[in-house]
């Protein structure tokens, strides 16, 4: 069943997918698979047929290698510069402003977060607005399966690169974000799902759309030079290894996004449909 799946794909016309097939000269034949850094049920969808991707390739790759991650995550990482902090920032009156409305909307209290830089925060409070059904989320799920059946596990990036990135968004623009969301948690509430439901339905191309409109002015160092290193690196490392790749799903699509980049190298990539 999981053969006739995928030799279905060639003859689907259909450019949405989570999951993508990698052919070319001089590589192994490899796959691309589309992520959500969330718990809900939705985003689970296919993961029967991921598995079977990373099931049939020798080493599999998500954005950064999640053991590199826990040995090396350490508090100043995600911590305000010294002498710094989340209410120095806001203001005490707008920080208990935002500290009464995210308790009475999400249920935690930002008090305890009051060293850390506000995209945590804002990522923290993303997580908590969809449902939490599963035990990992749906990157960290696949990784475990790949550790399970014995691949080769590694990151297209490094988590000190992820780092770096954070670190080159302005404090400035991380407290914006976060009162906008503050300011409007229904709509951003609203935001959030209808993302989650677009992944749901596969469609790459809105989703692209969305996170493009949603990075601003970042969309350079957060989507597009990002998208050009993965792109290399995927290439380099299907040269020696089939390998299948699992990046957030706001990645593939564009005319800057991978899938692109990789035809660009002349590669064949064509989606897996259900």
């Amino acid at each position: 069943m999981a053969i006739s799946f995928y030799s279905r794909s060639k003859y689907m016309k259909n450019k949405n997918s989570l999951i993508w097939k990698i052919e070319g000269k001089n590589i192994s034949t490899s796959y691309l698979i589309g992520t959500m850094h969330v718990k809900d049920a939705m985003a689970f969808g296919r993961l029967e047929d991921m598995k079977y991707a990373i099931g049939i390739c020798d080493v599999f790759a998500i954005e950064f290698n999640l053991e590199e991650a826990n040995h090396n995550m350490s508090a100043s990482g995600m911590d305000l510069p010294e002498g710094q902090t989340l209410e120095l920032l806001l203001g005490t009156k707008k920080f208990n402003k935002m500290k009464k409305s995210i308790q009475k909307s999400f249920g935690f209290d930002i008090a305890f977060f009051n060293h850390s830089k506000p995209i945590l925060l804002s990522n923290i409070i993303t997580e908590k607005i969809l449902s939490d059904d599963m035990q990992s989320s749906l990157d960290e799920t696949l990784w475990l399966y790949a550790k399970e059946k014995e691949k080769v596990t590694l990151g297209v990036e490094t988590f000190q690169e992820q780092l770096d990135i954070l670190d080159q968004i302005p404090l400035e623009y991380q407290i914006k974000q976060l009162k906008e969301i503050a300011k409007n948690v229904s709509k951003f509430r609203k935001e959030i799902i209808s993302m989650a439901k677009l992944f749901e339905k596969e469609d790459i191309s809105k989703l692209y759309k969305k996170v493009k409109k949603s990075s601003g002015a970042l969309r350079k160092i957060m989507l597009y030079d990002r998208n050009i290193n993965m792109a290399d690196r995927m290439a380099k490392m299907m040269e020696e290894n089939t390998s299948c790749f699992a990046i957030g799903a706001g990645h593939l699509s564009g005319k800057k996004g991978v899938i692109k980049l990789l035809k660009d190298k002349g590669l064949k990539v064509k989606p897996v449909l259900k």
